[in-house]
């Protein structure tokens, strides 16, 4: 509905069968993807035409080590509206970023079908049990049914303060949309890096989809199909600098104290690859360096994202050989965790998804194994990882027996 296509192919959605529940590929891939990107897949996959694409000595995939641990995988939160960033408060509390389920103004198709725009999303605070509404009536676009949905994705916290990230950029409204509550809000927001009140208020830091979209603009030759675009899709908050991973600029922006947006690191893929790196996800180490997932890294066949390492400004390739990452962070040994949204390929009709615990000395071991899908946000706490899981579903079954968005709890001692 708000999204603009860049692309003049037809995308064809395709209805799957999957562990008691119908969905569509569309909802797999929308919320993590710039919807000219993925008009773009989708005519791939409809046509039959993605192929593996070797992988160079540098993006060879790393072995997992063997005999993954599933863990103790428990759900924590139920009924969420597209439930994806996770952070955790000072006193143990679990926010949780929700996308909403779209609404009922629809004004058309997009490349990836119809979509719905209202005022649903919010930001969810887990307390002792209890879900508490902390910020409501963001703006939300999905589709129809309420599945994969865009809008508040991010969230972080430092201290008492909480920070949140909308999907997008104001670009993608097209003008002629009609005036009222529903647009003036997506003109507001979308793309806007967010403090939040624990009081149910919020206030705009920047316009950081918009000016990551200018970056693009200014920069084509980096990927003449593909730009401008801007799709924010994490947060990561140190001191009063805020940090924002852009799945359609690929890039990494950085937030000051003032407002002011600047291009952090911008993620290139090899020669020869057949799409973009799209990071999805940005953590903090120790080190003061940042940490940033990709969904893709250059090619759709498995096993080919990255996890990229920032320091001073230069980022450079730390380990290969994951896929469809979402989300990430580190626990308090130095263990880093990636959630890969479709383990066993992206795009595909297989929601099964995975943590990969990274130790500091590089062996791999796969939680939640046979117990997650579609796993994006990811947070850690008090020896246990949570995971936003059916990431892409709303709190509302669209048909009976199908999932709702939901928190789990993986225990790791």
């Amino acid at each position: 509905m708000m999204i603009k296509t860049k692309t003049k192919t037809k995308t064809k959605t395709k209805t799957k069968t999957r562990h008691g529940m119908t969905y569509t590929t569309r909802s797999a891939r929308v919320h993590a993807r710039t919807m000219g990107v993925s008009a773009a897949i989708g005519a791939l996959v409809a046509g039959g035409l993605l192929a593996p694409v070797p992988a160079n000595a540098a993006m060879a995939p790393a072995a997992h080590a063997p005999g993954g641990e599933a863990g103790r995988v428990a759900v924590v939160a139920r009924h969420l509206d597209n439930p994806r960033g996770l952070a955790f408060g000072p006193q143990g509390e679990l926010y949780i970023a929700e996308a909403g389920h779209g609404g009922t103004l629809c004004l058309g198709d997009g490349p990836e079908g119809p979509q719905c725009a209202g005022l649903t999303s919010g930001l969810s605070r887990l307390s002792e049990g209890r879900l508490h509404k902390v910020v409501d009536h963001l703006v939300s676009v999905a589709s129809p049914d309420g599945t994969g949905a865009e809008g508040l994705v991010g969230v972080s916290t430092q201290g008492n303060r909480i920070y949140g990230q909308m999907a997008a950029n104001t670009h993608h409204i097209p003008p002629a949309a009609p005036a009222g509550p529903v647009i003036n809000a997506a003109r507001a927001q979308l793309g806007q890096t967010l403090a939040i009140t624990g009081r149910g208020s919020w206030s705009a830091l920047a316009s950081t989809g918009d000016t990551n979209y200018a970056w693009t603009n200014d920069h084509k030759d980096l990927q003449p199909d593909q730009f401008p675009d801007a799709n924010p899709n994490g947060l990561a908050t140190r001191g009063r600098t805020h940090y924002v991973v852009d799945a359609g600029a690929n890039l990494i922006a950085k937030v000051d104290s003032r407002g002011h947006v600047s291009t952090l690191a911008y993620l290139p893929v090899p020669d020869g690859s057949v799409t973009d790196a799209v990071p999805t996800c940005v953590a903090t180490a120790r080190d003061g360096s940042l940490y940033v997932g990709e969904l893709l890294g250059g090619a759709y066949a498995p096993g080919n994202a990255r996890v990229w390492r920032i320091s001073d400004g230069k980022a450079t390739v730390k380990w290969t050989g994951f896929t469809g990452i979402q989300g990430c962070g580190f626990d308090d040994r130095g263990n880093f965790y990636a959630t890969e949204f479709q383990a066993n390929g992206m795009f595909g009709p297989d929601p099964a998804g995975a943590v990969i615990k990274v130790a500091p000395n590089g062996v791999r071991t796969t939680l939640g194994a046979g117990k997650l899908s579609f796993p994006s946000g990811f947070a850690y706490h008090d020896g246990a990882v949570y995971v936003s899981n059916w990431s892409i579903m709303p709190g509302e079954a669209p048909k009976s027996g199908d999932p709702t968005g939901e928190v789990v709890k993986i225990s790791l001692r």
